[in-house]
């Protein structure tokens, strides 16, 4: 059941230095405006997701008591992918479909990438 219940992890770290400095800055501002936690660098869990064709995709769980929804995810632009579509333009796209309410809330942009709202889906 443990195996199944990993759903689509590749690794766990509970090292943010993977992340972008500045999707960090933005992960602490998150943490007191979402759950007014101030939340040390070190308690926040680091899970890489597989699946993404273009770019790295991290869960980012912030520790909170049971039940607590305290996950968003960090997205970051994979390189080299102009011939396959414009990245300005997918990143317009979400933004719009963000502000209208369809799919993730973008929570937060940085040159490299973007904070999500964490959606879990199987």
């Amino acid at each position: 059941a443990a195996a199944a219940d990993a759903g689509p992890e590749l690794r766990r770290s509970s090292s943010i230095d993977r992340i972008p400095a500045e999707a960090r800055r933005i992960l602490h501002r998150l943490a007191g405006e979402l759950w007014g936690a101030d939340v040390d660098p070190a308690a926040l869990v680091v899970s890489q997701l597989k699946g993404a064709l273009t770019n790295e995709v991290f869960r980012i769980t912030w520790p909170g008591g049971e039940g607590d929804p305290r996950k968003v995810l960090v997205r970051i632009y994979g390189q080299g992918v102009e011939v396959f579509f414009d990245r300005a333009d997918e990143v317009r796209t979400f933004e719009c479909m963000s502000r209208h309410g369809q799919g993730p809330r973008l929570l937060g942009r940085f040159p490299q990438g973007r904070v999500e709202e964490f959606i879990n889906a199987r």
